[in-house]
């Protein structure tokens, strides 16, 4: 299979093999994106962003049938705010956090976002960096470049910087920028559906002139990801308007295109980017399939071990559980540790592992399984979770959070949460449908899952935080994935101990 593969496979870590290392602080990357000199524009303040609207599970499950009246700057901007934006800063000076709406590997955010906008009331045709530090649209380049077959109003962009995340993580940092993506691109989309949009997203287009067309040096930042919406466009006309395509072809036309400060790419006085990840990330332009798509059993015979499989259907939750409002949800999100056991209802459980489903996937290679501690109705196990068609199915009992808190780097708080939710691929499933791209695509739809379930934890009151660090064959092992699967993300939810406000 090669490709994305091979280089999964070269920086799994291993007990015993990762050496020691640090962090040089004189290279430190910035934490923000700056272009000098562009004309800029400054999004106007917002007073209700966070209003209390439905509740995060009505509007997850009940959307919105009708459309805003004008797509302006306000509404822009509380896009953009809601998707990418900083909801607390915590110290000051070279001290200061900014957390955001979404979470990242170590904190180190690697995403920036572009928008191309036409038709938008209030705001000139044109490609615009997001910059979020100030608050503001940089304008790059003016002009409409969007396709009008299918009378777009705007396009996000999302791009990853390796540098912010390599600077710590070094090699494995690509998994980490593809996870880090995924979570910005599921925040977009629900912030989108939350007012009634609907959108589509791609992650296959020509790299090349993708990049191009957002000015960026492409050895150190690309676009991984666009998600694009129509001007006065229903869920229903969206169905039956294209909304889905293969391969992505957005652009009005091919044109050549001048670097935008290419400067601004820069981020430390030393920024080389790993050439693994380079070369990982050329291995995945190619969209060609292998043709081999037949899918393998994702883990070893239960029987053979004496535990007999079972599966039974868990339809959602007839009574939505009281939840925060999706707005208060992403704003009061947060990567939590100080989970607490506890038992949780039947109504909150099944409500959480019903969150767990994407509308439209970008590859079909991805797979929930969920080791748990007991809750109601809900025996301590490892199953694996299907949304779509509301099974779960039994492959072990017992409580399994001791063995995969130990193969999570012997992380000892994790053993206490109550879910450990695994996105694990199928590669060959993968690879046979979308070719070397699907690695990205599996990566992005295992980070989308794990904004899901972060959102859904935070709206009922519980905690949750992600894990991209952990000994691979271990964990593997932990979740009795066959030969050519992996686990490629982990995220922990459950209650937590309420600290004081």
């Amino acid at each position: 299979m090669g490709g994305g593969v091979s280089y999964h496979e070269r920086t799994a870590y291993r007990r015993g093999g990762l050496g020691g290392g640090f962090l040089d602080w004189n290279t430190r990357p910035e934490i923000f994106k700056t272009y000098q000199g562009l004309p800029t524009v400054v999004l106007p303040e917002l007073d209700d962003l966070q209003r209390v609207s439905r509740p995060f599970f009505k509007m997850l499950w009940e959307p919105v049938r009708s459309v805003p009246d004008r797509l302006d700057l306000k509404t822009l901007s509380r896009m953009l705010t809601l998707t990418y934006g900083i909801t607390a800063q915590s110290g000051r000076g070279a001290d200061a956090f900014f957390f955001r709406s979404v979470p990242s590997a170590g904190a180190l955010y690697p995403c920036e976002l572009y928008v191309a906008v036409q038709g938008i009331v209030d705001l000139e045709d044109g490609l615009y960096h997001y910059d979020l530090a100030r608050y503001g649209l940089v304008r790059l380049r003016s002009g409409r470049f969007l396709s009008s077959k299918a009378r777009w109003a705007a396009a996000f962009f999302v791009t990853t910087l390796f540098f912010r995340s390599s600077w710590k993580y070094r090699d494995r940092a690509y998994r980490y920028c593809l996870l880090d993506a995924g979570h910005l691109v599921e925040n977009a989309l629900l912030v989108l559906h939350s007012d009634g949009i609907k959108a589509c997203v791609w992650d296959r287009f020509q790299d090349k002139e993708l990049n191009a067309f957002l000015g960026v040096d492409s050895q150190r930042e690309v676009c991984v990801a666009v998600i694009a919406f129509s001007h006065e466009v229903s869920a229903e006309e969206a169905e039956t308007t294209g909304f889905v395509s293969e391969e992505f072809r957005l652009l009005e036309k091919s044109h050549t295109w001048d670097l935008v400060q290419p400067e601004a790419c820069r981020l430390s006085v030393s920024d080389k980017v790993p050439s693994s990840i380079l070369e990982a990330h050329r291995a995945t332009e190619s969209m060609e399939a292998s043709g081999t798509a037949k899918a393998d059993e994702p883990h070893e015979a239960a029987k053979a071990q004496g535990d007999q499989e079972k599966t039974r259907k868990i339809p959602r939750p007839k009574v939505v559980p009281e939840s925060l409002s999706f707005e208060e949800s992403v704003w009061r999100r947060r990567s939590q540790r100080n989970y607490v056991s506890a038992h949780v209802s039947r109504q909150i459980w099944q409500t959480l592992w019903h969150s767990l489903h994407l509308d439209k996937a970008l590859c079909d290679g991805v797979e929930i399984f969920i080791a748990c501690g007991e809750a109601e109705d809900l025996p301590a196990g490892l199953y694996a979770w299907k949304a779509a068609s509301q099974e779960a199915r039994t492959i072990f009992s017992g409580d399994f959070r001791r063995a995969s808190a130990h193969a999570c780097l012997d992380q000892g708080w994790l053993r206490h949460a109550l879910f450990h939710v695994a996105y694990v691929v199928d590669w060959k499933r993968v690879f046979g449908t979308h070719g070397p791209r699907g690695y990205r695509s599996a990566l992005l739809d295992a980070g989308r899952l794990g904004q899901r379930l972060y959102l859904a934890s935070t709206a009922l009151g519980m905690g949750c935080c992600g894990i991209g660090a952990y000994y691979d064959d271990e964990l593997r092992t932990v979740f009795r994935l066959g030969s050519g699967w992996d686990v490629v993300y982990l995220t922990a939810s459950g209650p937590v101990k309420k600290l004081r406000s």
